[in-house]
C-alpha cells in the first residue's frame, strides 16, 4: 500500500502547486461555464475501536481520496472562465509560472485538462498536461488521470460509473513511475442503502477485501501476494 500513499502525495503536490498560482488574478469570466459533478463516495459509518476497524479506517481513507480528486480542484473554477467556442478556460499565473484549466463540452459531457507552463520547484514545464479527464454532463460516469511531472506517464487514474440501480463503482489505479504499468488497484462499490465494498489488488492479486453493511458494521480480510491470509477482523 506504499504506492497508494505515494499516489496521494502526487495528488496533494499538484493541488499545492496550483494553489500557489491562484494567488494572482485569473482570467476574466464570461458566459456560463461547466462545473465538476463527480459523485461523492463514502466508506462505512462507524466509530469502531482502532484495533478492530483497520478495514473500516482504510475504506474511509480510500473514499476520501476518491472525493479529493475532484473536490481538491473545484475551488479553482471561480467565476465563469473565458469561453472560446465550446471551450472554457481558467488561467492562473504566479512568478512566471502559468497553470491553465480547460473544459470542452460535447454532446455527452465535458473533457477537462490542466496544463502547466514555466518553471516551478526547479522543474520547467512546456505545455505539459498535468491532469486530464472526462465526465458525463450529470457526473454519473467519468475518469481522471494525473501524470508524473513532467512526463506523460499516468501516475494515478480514477474512473467511476453509476448503474440504473443507483450502485456507484469507482476504481483507482496506481502506476509505476518509470514504465506506467499498473501496480495497485482499488475498486470501490457504494450501494444506495449505504452498504459497500472495497477490493484492493496488488498487480492482479487481491490483497484486501472490506465489506460493510448499511448500518456500518463489517468485515475485512488481507492477503499477501501469494494468497496467504495475513490479517482479518470485523467491527460493529
Amino acid at each position: 500500500m506504499v504506492k497508494f500513499l505515494r499516489s496521494a502525495g502526487v495528488l496533494v503536490a499538484m493541488a499545492l502547486l496550483l494553489a500557489s498560482c491562484s494567488k494572482s488574478s485569473s482570467t476574466s469570466p464570461s458566459g456560463t461555464a461547466p462545473k465538476l459533478a463527480a459523485p461523492t463516495f463514502f466508506g462505512p459509518d462507524t466509530s469502531a475501536a482502532a484495533d478492530t476497524s483497520y478495514g473500516a479506517y482504510y475504506a474511509n481513507y480510500v473514499a476520501t481520496l476518491f472525493n479529493a480528486t475532484s473536490s481538491t480542484y473545484m475551488g479553482f473554477f471561480t467565476g465563469n472562465g473565458t469561453q472560446t467556442g465550446n471551450t472554457w478556460s481558467w488561467t492562473y499565473t504566479y512568478s512566471g509560472f502559468t497553470a491553465t484549466w480547460s473544459a470542452t463540452s460535447s454532446s455527452s459531457g465535458y473533457d477537462w485538462k490542466l496544463m502547466y507552463n514555466g518553471t516551478q520547484g526547479g522543474v520547467t514545464f512546456s505545455n505539459w498536461t498535468a491532469l486530464s479527464g472526462s465526465e458525463t454532463t450529470d457526473g454519473k460516469s467519468g475518469s481522471w488521470t494525473i501524470y508524473y511531472p513532467p512526463t506523460t506517464i499516468a501516475a494515478y487514474q480514477v474512473t467511476w460509473s453509476t448503474a440504473s440501480s443507483g450502485i456507484i463503482t469507482g476504481t483507482i489505479t496506481i502506476n509505476n513511475d518509470t514504465t506506467g504499468a499498473m501496480e495497485e488497484k482499488q475498486v470501490f462499490t457504494n450501494n444506495p442503502d449505504k452498504s459497500g465494498e472495497l477490493k484492493v489488488y496488488t498487480g492482479t492479486a487481491l490483497t484486501l477485501d472490506v465489506i460493510w453493511t448499511s448500518t456500518g458494521s463489517g468485515t475485512w480480510t488481507e492477503w499477501d501476494d501469494t494468497g496467504t491470509i495475513i490479517g482479518a477482523g470485523s467491527w460493529s
